[in-house]
């Protein structure tokens, strides 16, 4: 996460920054006027500041004591044979006299050959 100092944008740049931060979360566009100044004091300040993430490649505006969070960590990724299909299990089916018929079935094709 680095830091990005509010002077090094350029001011469209940066309007455009705090006005997506403002309304990302539905905030009427006739209270974002205001909330945008409160923003901006609190970059002049030090309360907040503008975050580059490297890894997403994208901007945000975070409170001074921001820590980088590490991402939580990655399922295990299934191996080939988890994705392989569990072989089939024979069909069962009662007769007219209530004996049990089992039919066995092919394999269904893999679809990773």
């Amino acid at each position: 996460m680095l830091r990005i100092p509010p002077e090094s944008l350029s001011p469209d740049t940066l309007e455009a920054l705090i006005e997506e931060f403002v309304t990302r979360h539905g905030t009427d566009l006739t209270d974002a006027a205001t909330k945008s100044a409160q923003v901006r004091a609190q970059l002049k300040s030090g309360e907040v500041f503008i975050a580059f993430d490297e890894k997403t490649e994208s901007a945000n505006i975070v409170p001074k004591d921001a820590r980088e969070t590490p991402p939580p960590p990655e399922p295990d990724r299934p191996t080939i044979e988890d994705r392989r299909p569990a072989p089939p299990r024979p069909l069962r089916h009662a007769d007219e006299d209530g004996r049990r018929i089992v039919y066995d079935e092919p394999p269904p094709p893999d679809p990773l050959d």
